[in-house]
């Protein structure tokens, strides 16, 4: 082991002379200038030629001989620069021979220029030769041995003339010659130490860029593997996804068709297992695929921002069945001047869902509420805060930390409780975080859990929602044609109708909607003002027309009721609601209050039938009716007792589960008692708005026996 590392290190100590050598070549002959002799020879020619101290051809054949030595130099310069041969041992080796030819030429023309008797001129060749020196040690002071080659065969040779003169002075000169040489070779190796340290450096950043490179390379290679077997898995998911929920879904139709059979209550039970799993793998395989795709496109924001109050509000209707079943409440509250939010509505009530969906699927019994208020972050920018809290059991504080994380809740307990495989979350901070937001948690056991995610506002103003939809209630199971070519527009009649159980076919031309409207089957007919007349006089019209007309625009004849947009969508309902009344003033927009609501909305009831089955419809029923009891004895005793805050949180509880099920009536009147209470309105409104609710509590719980009568049994 001992030799094997000590030949290793000679190994390494033989490679560091090579790279030292070869550097110090490179500088050598990098620095080499063969004609900087030329003012120092011609001037010491000059002086010879004066003093007549030899014939001129005698002093010539030195300085020719120079020259010819500066030639050779110079074509060795260019073959080292053309080199195949790289070794520097040669290079270095050739060189030494070339300085000690030019210092033996430089001593043979101390021969020939001295001046004997002279001191004059033998000090002024002596500094002929210093500048040289000085000159030459430049180009060689790179590599020791050539400049002693050079030194040696120049300088020598003046100081032995010097000192041949015998006299004090010549003798002094030939001393200072030697010394100065002497310090030009200890220099020599001062500057080779530092060229080493130079040459070292710069040998090991190369060897560190090339390995950076070399890693470069490997993390790109390894990065465009990493790319391929991502797309390829997430190719393999989408398509074994495609695979399983084609008999995933048939397995849950099925189930559905049983479930609404004629079956003992034991085996009713059973199918509801059965499809209540099916239900849980179909949520569990979305969500994985969600997490699988990172490299989806999300889809942009709408210019306009998205209507934070409305997505929560429709949020709350499509699980307030889940919370009856469990005989929860589930209420929405919104701030005043609530802003708009810079977010894809999808994109929002998909993280909302699922948020809401976990708090009722672990909480037992009181209540959800989902809260919607604007907060400023800490780089001041204004957003908008959804909190989702509930009352049940809470979160251990060992799942708090991973709980946003994929399969990653403690020992999952936690999820598997509820059937659970904690992933859910993972999903939601992801869509969160993609949309410019945040997400946390605050939960203590035994106290409920409260959600949160913040969600950047967006800078084109209040949502409307939050300040009219308390006011007006959203129309239901409306079939609307329309002919608008405004694409926003479009959308923004998309956004507040459809939520609610409404129907909408955006006619591609102007003869279509004609021709669909004349057809029958449409509740509404919703167009731009221009075409308001042409729709009215074509053939067959009998839908209701509802005109949207800009501000400067002139109020078209034909319509049965005109609102001029943009406008929010509470100003929406209530035209629509006039239009379809008959009795609302061309031009104007008649208020909410102006309109006779019906006890309950058939249209979506029958939806409800439709998409839930007869039996799970009788049970969400007869669950409402047992928590809309609970929560008017409760609001009795709040006005009992004049705490208006507490009733006007019940109220808000009773628009919320009544308004889940279209009974727009009572949901108007518990909202304005609600908002009485908001605004501190005085007793006896209060007292008058309670009464309402009363009174349209007992008028929808007869209307719901006599559409089901097995609700009285």
């Amino acid at each position: 082991m001992a030799l094997t590392s000590e030949a290793t290190a000679n190994d390494e100590g033989r490679a560091l002379e090579h790279v030292l050598l070869k550097g110090r070549t490179a500088i050598l002959y990098a620095l080499a200038q063969p004609y900087l002799f030329l003012p120092f020879a011609s001037l010491a020619v000059a002086a010879a030629l004066m003093q007549e101290a030899a014939p001129p051809w005698l002093v010539m054949i030195p300085y020719v001989a120079q020259i010819a030595a500066s030639v050779a130099a110079g074509r060795l310069k260019e073959a080292y620069q053309k080199r195949v041969n790289d070794d520097p041992k040669l290079w270095a080796k050739r060189y030494t021979i070339l300085s000690a030819v030019v210092g033996t030429i430089w001593g043979m023309a101390a021969i020939a220029w001295f001046v004997p008797n002279s001191f004059a001129g033998q000090a002024y060749l002596v500094l002929a030769y210093l500048g040289m020196s000085t000159t030459e040690f430049m180009g060689r002071a790179a590599y020791r041995p050539a400049f002693v080659a050079h030194a040696a065969t120049s300088l020598l040779p003046l100081a032995a003339l010097l000192i041949m003169q015998g006299g004090v002075f010549q003798m002094l000169t030939a001393v200072l010659v030697v010394c100065f040489g002497g310090v030009l070779y200890t220099y020599s190796g001062t500057i080779a130490g530092f060229l080493d340290q130079s040459i070292i450096l710069r040998h090991e950043n190369a060897k560190l860029i090339l390995k950076l490179s070399q890693e470069k390379r490997e993390a790109e290679t390894a990065r465009d593997s990493a790319r391929a077997s991502e797309r390829a898995k997430t190719s393999f998911i989408t398509n074994i996804s495609h695979e399983i929920r084609t008999p995933l879904n048939a397995i849950l139709g099925m189930t559905q068709l049983l479930e609404r059979s004629e079956l003992e209550k034991s085996q009713r039970d059973h199918v509801k297992v059965v499809l209540e799993a099916g239900r849980g793998l179909k949520t569990l395989l979305d969500d994985i695929i969600a997490l699988a795709q990172i490299n989806e496109e999300f889809p942009t924001p709408p210019e306009e921002g998205t209507d934070a109050a409305q997505a929560a509000r429709t949020v709350a209707r499509l699980l307030q069945p889940n919370a009856w079943e469990k005989r929860l409440r589930l209420s929405v509250n919104v701030a005043a001047g609530l802003p708009r939010v810079a977010a894809d509505p999808r994109m929002l009530r998909r993280v909302l869902l699922k948020l809401t969906s976990n708090a009722i699927k672990y909480t037992d019994r009181g209540s959800i509420e989902i809260a919607l208020d604007a907060v400023i972050d800490d780089a001041n920018n204004t957003m908008v805060r959804f909190k989702i809290a509930d009352t049940g059991a809470g979160v251990a504080a060992h799942v708090l930390a991973t709980i946003f994380e994929p399969f990653k809740r403690g020992d999952n307990s936690y999820a598997r409780q509820h059937n659970g495989a904690g992933v859910g979350l993972a999903v939601a901070k992801r869509l969160v975080e993609t949309m410019g937001g945040t997400i946390g948690v605050e939960s203590e056991p035994g106290a409920g859990a409260t959600f949160w995610i913040t969600v950047p506002a967006s800078r084109s103003g209040i949502s409307d929602a939050s300040s009219l939809a308390d006011d007006v209630p959203p129309p239901g199971g409306l079939s609307v044609v329309a002919w608008i070519e405004d694409t926003a527009t479009k959308a923004m009649l998309d956004t507040v109708l459809t939520p609610f159980g409404n129907r909408i076919t955006f006619a591609s031309s102007l003869s279509e909607a004609a021709a669909l409207s004349a057809r029958g089957g449409y509740s509404l007919l919703i167009a731009g003002a221009q075409a308001v007349n042409g729709l009215a006089a074509a053939p067959g019209q009998r839908t209701p027309i509802l005109a949207l007309a800009a501000h400067d625009e002139p109020q078209p004849d034909g319509a049965d009721g005109v609102l001029r947009w943009p406008a929010p969508a509470g100003a929406l309902y209530s035209a629509i609601a006039a239009a379809m009344d008959g009795g609302g003033v061309k031009g104007a927009v008649t208020n909410a209050e102006d309109v006779a609501d019906a006890a309950l909305d058939a249209n979506a009831f029958a939806d409800l039938e439709k998409s839930l089955g007869l039996r799970t419809l009788i049970d969400i029923l007869q669950s409402y009716l047992g928590t809309a009891e609970e929560l008017s004895v409760a609001l009795a005793a709040a006005m009992e007792k004049e705490d208006w805050l507490a009733a006007g949180r019940v109220a808000q509880d009773i628009a919320g589960a009544a308004g889940g099920l279209g009974l727009t009536a009572l949901t108007a009147v518990a909202r304005a008692l609600a908002q009485g209470a908001r605004d501190g309105a005085a007793k006896p409104v209060l007292d008058q708005a309670a009464a309402g609710i009363y009174a349209e509590h007992r008028r929808a719980r007869e209307a719901l026996k006599r559409l089901y009568p097995d609700l009285a049994a």
